[in-house]
């Protein structure tokens, strides 16, 4: 692990970032990025910046401060830190997503149950923002083309294939017009949950004509430069 929210001389390295950041807002202040980075202002005593620039911050807010700075600055984190800020693989898929990213093509779908019969697909509707921990749910694309997608979830900057194939298989065929994916060999919907992780997850499909995409994030960073494809990005928060 590059980065110890409970180590002092790893939580002072934080406070460069926080400093470079304010100085591009005039109406900033370091401490007042780090309530940025937390998501609610911060209870502090007197020369709190102080114990910023030493550390002596509670690891907590550390961590918090860490992971937002790696989400939302990396660059400028991973230049005055690399330290702490290492560039992994994620680092360029994320900027490959950010550039290139489809949006509106590509949702989230609910998938409810009704007395242990699921409804017909027709009467399936887009997720809103935020799916509860253990809802139903599947993908569904608007696709121009015919061919075959992989999918990628995004889970605190860590990246992690989902299986779209009727017996565990990572890529699925697509067919021009709309796709819901995943589905079974009897070309049923195999809904998806998420049980587990709160927070935001961002879900990337990769599709193309070609059939040869790899799964693997340092295989399809150098995939996607040099062979024809679309991405669709979709971002939900999940919530008890």
């Amino acid at each position: 692990m590059s980065f110890d929210p409970k180590n002092k001389a790893d939580k002072a390295k934080l406070y460069p970032v926080l400093k470079a950041l304010a100085d591009l807002d005039p109406r900033k202040t370091p401490d007042l990025i780090m309530d940025d980075a937390v998501g609610y202002p911060v209870a502090r005593g007197q020369d709190y910046v102080r114990n910023m620039r030493r550390g002596e911050i509670a690891a907590t807010y550390a961590a918090l401060i860490h992971q937002w700075l790696l989400e939302h600055h990396f660059d400028l984190a991973h230049r005055l830190a690399p330290e702490i800020f290492p560039e992994t693989p994620e680092q360029p898929w994320r900027a490959i997503v950010d550039e290139r990213a489809i949006t509106g093509q590509f949702r989230l779908v609910l998938v409810p149950i009704t007395m242990g019969i699921v409804e017909r697909e027709s009467q399936l509707t887009p997720a809103d923002t935020t799916i509860r921990l253990g809802e139903r749910f599947c993908f569904e694309l608007d696709s121009e083309i015919e061919g075959h997608a992989v999918a990628f979830q995004a889970v605190r900057s860590q990246w992690h294939n989902i299986p779209l194939g009727p017996n565990g298989e990572v890529s699925a065929p697509i067919q021009s017009g709309q796709n819901r994916l995943p589905k079974t060999q009897d070309d049923k919907l195999d809904p998806l949950t998420e049980n587990d992780d709160e927070g935001l997850h961002e879900f990337v499909l990769v599709t193309a004509m070609a059939d040869n995409m790899p799964i693997d994030i340092n295989s399809i960073i150098a995939w996607v430069a040099d062979n024809p494809h679309d991405l669709h990005r979709a971002t939900v928060q999940f919530v008890k």
